[in-house]
């Protein structure tokens, strides 16, 4: 019985002791906690004093996007040195932006920031009923489209159904030529099987469902040999094979048509 209560006794008192050290622990880490804060603290501070602290950013390959916006997307961590430029954060951050495509961050020591941006090239503009926005020549939303921005005036305006899934197609059609590419002012898929383009805002080109592409080269061969294209054609209809329908604008406002 004697040593049944020994043992009582021992186990309350190892007890005890384990909640002290227990709670001498965490005292320890709290302590240890507010140091590392107040050392984190004079080490920035240290650092700073020591000139390693943002003074300069460097930005290239910036051309529709202002540097003030790029610099504000720079992320820190818990302190404010140089040292302290989160740069996969930034980096992240940046390729968010509408027209960026990558991003590329580097330190130079002892206070400057390099950014580095590769801007996506805007080919298409795509009006989707709602809202109308810019596009690459993969058919990625790469921006909101600004009415009012006249240096994307000369892109393509895309229409009709499923039309971002066969820009793939456009693309190719347009390679065939790029001197009467050039000229293309719009593009309508149509029934989700042929491309309808318009030339210079005024000629409508009804090209093939079956080698779009060879009828737009051989338009662009005989333009080039006999100038066919002119401000009074309305319309080149080159859907049936070895014909060639073409449509006039006349005063009267009745369509003259002429088949080829």
């Amino acid at each position: 019985m004697q040593k049944i209560i020994k043992f009582e006794n021992s186990l309350r008192s190892k007890r005890g002791k384990l909640k002290v050290s227990i709670a001498f622990l965490l005292l320890f880490l709290v302590i240890l906690y507010f140091q590392s804060k107040f050392i984190g603290l004079y080490v920035d501070s240290f650092l700073k004093d020591l000139g390693f602290s943002l003074t300069e950013v460097s930005i290239n390959g910036v051309r529709s996007l202002k540097e003030n916006d790029i610099k504000k997307h720079i992320q820190y961590r818990n302190c404010s040195n140089l040292f302290c430029i989160d740069l996969a954060s930034t980096k992240k951050s940046l390729e968010k932006l509408d027209l960026v495509k990558t991003a590329h961050i580097k330190l130079v020591l002892p206070s400057k920031l390099k950014i580095k941006i590769l801007e996506e090239q805007p080919r298409f503009i795509i009006d989707n009923g709602n809202d109308i926005f810019l596009l690459n020549s993969d058919g990625k939303k790469i921006a909101s489209f600004n009415h009012n921005t006249e240096k994307y005036k000369n892109l393509v305006l895309l229409h009709g159904d499923n039309v971002r899934k066969n820009i793939k197609n456009l693309k190719v059609i347009l390679e065939q030529s790029p001197d009467l590419a050039k000229k293309i002012t719009s593009a309508r898929f149509i029934s989700n099987r042929r491309w309808s383009l318009v030339v210079s805002s005024l000629t409508v080109l009804d090209l093939p469902e079956k080698s779009p592409e060879k009828a737009f080269k051989k338009l662009d061969l005989m333009n080039k040999r006999y100038g066919l294209l002119s401000d009074n054609l309305k319309k080149i209809d080159l859907r049936v094979k070895n014909r060639m329908i073409i449509k006039f604008y006349i005063q009267n406002n009745n369509n003259n048509e002429s088949k080829v």
